[in-house]
């Protein structure tokens, strides 16, 4: 298969032990990835928030429809129907509302390169990222917090949306906000490299000074808002390239 230049990527892929392995030569780099088929979803599927639907005779052929898409982070598979189902979402936090006899859920994830290993690769915004437990909200900015990466960094209604997207159903393990980077210096909100913040999406009559943390409330379309410090959340981490 042929793509203009600043596209070109070759596909290599072997399936073996329920691992779909894609090697993955750019002009910049050679990266390993690989998608993993979650026998615990067998027979479920989602098609909502679907990037998009093919048809394909093997499910090779619809790793490599998701290899191919920056946005394409999962995919769902019927060997039955061949149809081939891709997402930007690892469904971790996010429930599948469909069962049918057929399906099989693949998980992407980065083996070499961009990420640390265990995080999840979202290609469009170059997002490595993992979720973690919930913690109390006065110990966030601790230095045991993300160890060898940062909290979140929400700064663009791109991340914002995105992380929206992959924690839709967390209230159903856990029944809390999500606490993200930010914290407020002079009377400027800053990220935790000294820069200043520019993007925001505070619910109305926030920030209210009710401590120096940020969290995304997610009963409100995930809007944010100063917790108070006796409270707990739940948290993400990032990797950030080195510059």
């Amino acid at each position: 298969m042929l793509f203009e230049l600043t596209n070109m990527i070759i596909f290599i892929i072997f399936l073996c032990m329920h691992t779909m392995l894609n090697a993955v030569l750019s002009e910049s780099r050679f990266k390993l990835s690989s998608a993993h088929s979650k026998p615990e979803y067998d027979n479920k599927y989602e098609v909502e928030n679907a990037i998009e639907i093919y048809q394909a005779k093997f499910v090779m052929e619809c790793g490599i429809k998701c290899v191919s898409n920056t946005r394409c982070l999962s995919f769902f598979y019927n060997n039955l129907t061949g149809m081939c189902i891709l997402h930007s979402d690892p469904f971790t936090y996010t429930v599948m509302s469909s069962a049918t006899k057929g399906w099989k859920f693949y998980l992407s994830q980065e083996r070499a390169g961009r990420c640390l290993v265990n995080l999840f690769y979202y290609r469009e915004l170059d997002l490595c990222y993992k979720f973690e437990t919930p913690i109390l909200v006065s110990l966030v900015h601790e230095d045991f917090v993300c160890p060898g990466s940062e909290l979140m960094r929400i700064d663009s209604n791109e991340r914002q949306d995105y992380i929206k997207l992959v924690t839709a159903d967390i209230g159903g393990v856990y029944s809390l906000g999500i606490c993200i980077q930010g914290k407020e210096t002079d009377g400027k909100w800053m990220y935790n490299d000294g820069s200043t913040m520019e993007y925001f999406s505070w619910e109305p009559n926030e920030p209210s000074g009710d401590s120096n943390i940020i969290i995304m409330f997610r009963k409100n379309q995930h809007k944010w808002r100063n917790p108070s410090v006796t409270n707990t959340c739940t948290y993400m981490c990032e990797y950030r390239s080195p510059n």
